[in-house]
């Protein structure tokens, strides 16, 4: 019949017990868990505060319309979401009562949110974690890193033509690269300091410099006294846009940098 919306011809109530299954809001919970992936049924017992056999009921009342598929590995049993029933459900309310305009402002709501979450994506995070042992008392490695970096700095991790690699150890000082000019590159800023035990510092990576990332970086050095010899620990949190394998490239490049330091200071000790 001409202007009859078309549609798989349903029986009466077929679709009565996905609407069931549906309206309980634990059983669209789970839903939403497995739409982002697959879990085990332990796994969705402790993303509630209710029992292991309550959650067992409503993924069995899930499975009896075919929203949920499990598979058993072993001891356990996984459950995947199938979006199929859902799909005839569209099909059968809301397809084919979708007005033009209806349909336009879903595409606009959808190309918005979808440019969001693509930005959001483009975000992630690093944790970098080192420790260099050094032949030396704690004194002699932190006057190395405060007083003498300019001694000990490879030349190769210079981000220009830098003479003199300034670091002003006090709160509010700069770990900085001095061009000579009037030209440089403030690479940290103190933000805490505890002399003879550790330091943090607040700083940018930035596209021009740092191979494309662009990334807020939390560095601390702390020293610890094993003995006559020294520990730095080096803790690195990047925060950002990061290109490539960041986290591989940043602790191969601290360890090339602090391994440096301990051969200056180990040398001067000597």
């Amino acid at each position: 019949m001409p202007g009859r919306p078309r549609h798989r011809s349903l029986r009466k109530d077929e679709l009565a017990p996905l609407f069931y299954a549906l309206s309980d809001p634990t059983r669209r919970r789970i839903l939403d868990l497995l739409r982002r992936r697959e879990h085990t049924t332990g796994q969705l017992a402790e993303a509630f505060p209710s029992s292991r056999f309550a959650v067992m009921k409503h993924l069995a009342a899930l499975g009896r319309v075919g929203l949920v598929v499990s598979r058993r590995d072993g001891r356990q049993r996984w459950n995947h979401l199938n979006a199929v029933p859902l799909r005839r459900l569209y099909e059968r309310w809301v397809e084919p009562y979708s007005g033009h305009w209806a349909g336009k402002l879903l595409d606009l709501k959808r190309t918005v949110e979808g440019q969001a979450m693509a930005s959001t994506k483009e975000l992630s995070a690093a944790v970098v974690e080192l420790e260099v042992p050094i032949d030396a008392p704690p004194a002699r490695v932190w006057k190395a890193i405060v007083d003498e970096p300019g001694r000990w700095w490879r030349k190769d991790f210079y981000a220009g033509p830098a003479k003199e690699l300034r670091f002003e150890a006090r709160p509010g000082g700069r770990l900085w690269e001095d061009w000579g000019e009037g030209g440089g590159l403030v690479w940290y800023t103190v933000a805490a300091m505890s002399p003879g035990k550790s330091i943090d510092l607040a700083g940018h990576l930035m596209p021009a410099y740092c191979g494309g990332s662009a990334a807020t970086t939390f560095l601390r050095l702390e020293l610890e006294a094993k003995g006559k010899k020294t520990v730095l620990k080096l803790t690195d949190n990047v925060f950002g846009r990061l290109s490539g394998d960041l986290q591989a490239s940043l602790k191969t490049g601290w360890a090339q940098l602090f391994g440096a330091l301990k051969e200056f200071v180990e040398a001067a000790s000597a």
